[in-house]
């Protein structure tokens, strides 16, 4: 998963009836533009200024007392100090969502911070403590009927593949896949049928990993996601290879190197 990860987006809620109100304080709008402009910088792949953009956010919602605004702010502050590299501080600043204690922040936000804390430990490879922290999204998710589930579903069978539970893997990958589609949420349909391929290949059902990676592909060119797309060529050419197709493991192959040379260019 990846389990993924798109930026939370702030919800502004104005409360009030009757005649309009008063214009937002200004430091309301500049806690507004502070989002925008970060957002915008961290599609663009400006991750240092998307920091920037988002501690200044913090900030402005921290003086304003919101803490919904905190709560969204730490967790796209994870997204981009992970992307930096800066796995730490995007520990530090999800610590206090999560806290077991004294906690200011709602049920929805928690699980947010959760599943955002379960992709950072994973990815240090820490499959234990991802699959720690995404059973504990998962149980506050189921509560509230939320939509995060497939990708909860998706780093849980992450963490069974790279703990070496292939078959656990594939059970998780297959349901993540199937809530997915309910929802249809495309993207987390392909990161579900991306690692079923994975872990079919690693059960040794070459063919019906090759099967399910080719699911994958159609998804994400459907979705025009590039790097999904190489994640998916990458995935078919080991699985082709292991099912004896070394010439599709070589199309495959040169296909994925086509686009990561493309995305290079693109920088």
């Amino acid at each position: 998963m990846n389990p993924s990860r798109a930026t939370l987006g702030l919800l502004f809620l104005l409360a009030g009836c009757g005649a309009p109100g008063p214009q937002p304080p200004a430091a309301q709008a500049r806690l507004e533009d502070a989002n925008v402009r970060g957002a915008s910088q961290l599609r663009a792949g400006d991750h240092a200024g998307a920091a920037r953009r988002y501690e200044d956010a913090m900030r402005i919602a921290r003086s304003l007392d919101d803490a919904d605004s905190v709560a969204v702010n730490s967790i796209n502050l994870s997204i981009v100090y992970q992307r930096m590299g800066r796995d730490a501080d995007a520990r530090a600043v999800l610590a206090p969502l999560v806290a077991e204690e004294r906690n200011a922040y709602s049920a929805t936000r928690r699980m947010q911070a959760e599943l955002r804390m379960a992709i950072i430990v994973l990815a240090a490879r820490d499959t234990a403590g991802a699959s720690a922290w995404a059973r504990r999204a998962q149980e506050r998710c189921q509560a509230l009927s939320c939509a995060q589930l497939p990708a909860i579903q998706n780093v849980l069978a992450q963490a069974a593949l790279e703990s070496g539970d292939a078959a656990g893997a594939a059970t998780l990958a297959e349901a993540a896949a199937d809530r997915a589609r309910q929802q249809d949420d495309k993207s987390e349909t392909a990161n579900a049928l991306r690692l079923a391929g994975r872990a079919q290949r690693a059960l040794g059902n070459a063919p019906a990993a090759v099967q399910v990676l080719q699911q994958a592909l159609d998804i994400d060119r459907e979705l025009a996601d590039p790097r999904k797309i190489m994640a998916d060529l990458l995935e078919l050419a080991h699985a082709s290879l292991a099912a004896g197709n070394k010439q599709a493991a070589r199309d495959y192959q040169e296909r994925a190197t086509t686009i990561s040379r493309t995305l290079k260019d693109d920088k």
